[in-house]
């Protein structure tokens, strides 16, 4: 990084010849006591009303007290502009990166450093209600694409100096901000460090988005399951750093990832905590029974209706027959076929513009699902069972992508060994996510190990009484121990 140069004709020539052909970079000189000063601003990025009172009036307005350039420097500095966000730099990389933020920039001729000031004016995006974890009772508000706004909606949901946010530069061509955000003796401070070392020894160049730190904040990409919580709820941020989670904020991007995120997250939402206990239990349950349907439905129907017919009711069993003589392919075939071109269907709705992707997908299931019954090509029940798989995946979206996965990898064993290399699968699957140990806390947890304490939240949702005498933190559940990660 090169270092700021005393002359301010060398800084200008340097800034100049850097921001050569951007034609947002504003920059102007002036005269002041008989000093010559520089100020560099990115129009689109400052509030002009912000730079003309707070910077250049009390600059050319001022009586200084000295012509010496330091001198004149620190009285800028501590006397003139009465920017709340002030900072010294002394390269030009820090400040190249405090221009693209929003800050003005002050060189004076004679000295070695920087003065930048904070002048954000720059056009963003409102808070919204959520789209992607709506909710019926809760609140209706999500995070921005803006850094310190997020931060500010932290702060004012969690009104306590114990809420840390350390803030860090990544990339080594995008200089990115990122926080880490935590509660002072809430998070185990091992638990933080880790998280730091994480995002500081990430080698990325380009971060633009959560999704490339994250993955380098998972402790094991090659599993099913993801160790990385995301969300782009303040409220359900606040309460897992309540638990002593470590979070993590991307500038540029809507959603917070918090780590540890254990396999029992993905079955509570926001609306469980507003609910009355015996019906917020019922939706849980009611999730917990739509992953296994949803992973384990297709392979099982495949399974039974190739090596175990025996297992179904005899008017059952005629359909299923009935459905497959009728078509060319083996069950097997027919899932694996219907369920990649249910996925064709669902990533063609995604990505095509809200007016006409909803229609795609919808007409594209009802003419596409009843033309290839229709052909023969493909049974009803088959049909049936994919539908009811689709829709119940939908119920735990968090989990989906792993379930997606899954579902086929289970067919795949129902068609070749039946009901035993399905039972197989599932003792593999269930392995698995007992032996991962994200951060030193057992995934999970607190079905395994077992914890009667934790549980209170897991199965089912427990009074608020029994939740607040609970206060269960993720360094405390049964078998952590971060320092092992």
């Amino acid at each position: 990084m090169e270092k700021i140069f005393a002359s301010i004709i060398d800084n200008k020539n340097r800034i100049e010849r850097d921001y050569k052909d951007c034609s947002d970079f504003l920059l102007r000189e002036i005269n002041v006591c008989g000093t010559r000063c520089i100020v560099c601003v990115l129009d689109g990025m400052i509030n002009s009303l912000m730079l003309s009172q707070m910077i250049m009036s009390p600059i050319l307005n001022h009586d200084f007290e000295s012509e010496n350039p330091c001198d004149f420097f620190e009285e800028i500095k501590l006397k003139v502009v009465n920017a709340l966000e002030m900072s010294e730099c002394e390269n030009f990389d820090d400040v190249y990166f405090y221009l693209s933020s929003g800050f003005a920039a002050v060189f004076v001729n004679g000295v070695s450093k920087a003065l930048v000031m904070g002048i954000q004016g720059f056009e963003k995006r409102k808070t919204e209600e959520p789209s992607n974890e709506s909710n019926i009772k809760g609140a209706k508000e999500c995070f921005t694409e803006t850094l310190n706004d997020n931060k500010a909606v932290l702060h004012r949901r969690i009104k306590s100096p114990k809420l840390k946010m350390k803030q860090f530069k990544i990339g080594n061509e995008v200089k990115t901000s990122v926080a880490v955000c935590y509660i002072k003796d809430v998070a185990d401070m091992r638990l933080v460090a880790d998280v730091e070392n994480r995002i500081l020894s990430a080698p990325v160049d380009d971060l633009c988005d959560y999704g490339e730190l994250a993955e380098f904040l998972d402790s094991d990409i090659k599993s099913y399951f993801t160790a990385v919580g995301n969300t782009e709820r303040p409220d359900t941020l606040c309460s897992k750093l309540s638990e002593g989670r470590v979070a993590v904020l991307v500038d540029g991007s809507p959603y917070a990832v918090y780590v540890p995120y254990l396999f029992t997250d993905s079955f509570s939402t926001v609306d469980d905590y507003n609910n009355r206990p015996f019906y917020a239990t019922f939706n849980r349950l009611l999730k917990y029974f739509s992953f296994v349907i949803s992973a384990l439905l297709p392979g099982f129907y495949v399974a039974v209706g190739t090596y175990h017919q025996e297992l179904l009711p005899a008017s059952l069993m005629y359909t299923v027959a009935a459905a497959e003589a009728s078509t060319p392919f083996s069950l097997m075939q027919e899932a694996v076929m219907v369920l990649i071109l249910y996925e064709i269907m669902r990533e063609a709705g995604l990505r095509l513009p809200k007016t006409i992707g909803h229609a795609v997908s919808i007409i594209g299931a009802l003419v596409i699902g009843d033309a290839v019954v229709n052909a023969g090509l493909v049974g009803a029940p088959m049909l049936v069972v994919v539908a009811v798989t689709a829709i119940a995946s939908y119920v735990i979206y968090p989990l989906y992508e792993s379930i997606s996965v899954l579902r086929i990898v289970f067919i795949l064993l129902g068609g070749s060994t039946g009901i035993y290399g399905v039972m197989l699968g599932v003792c593999a699957l269930c392995v698995n996510v007992t032996s991962l140990n994200p951060y030193g806390v057992p995934y999970s947890s607190p079905i395994s190990p077992f914890s009667r304490k934790s549980v209170a939240d897991t199965f089912y949702r427990a009074g608020w009484k029994k939740l607040i005498r609970r206060n269960v933190r993720v360094q405390n559940l049964r078998g952590a121990d971060i320092d092992d990660d």
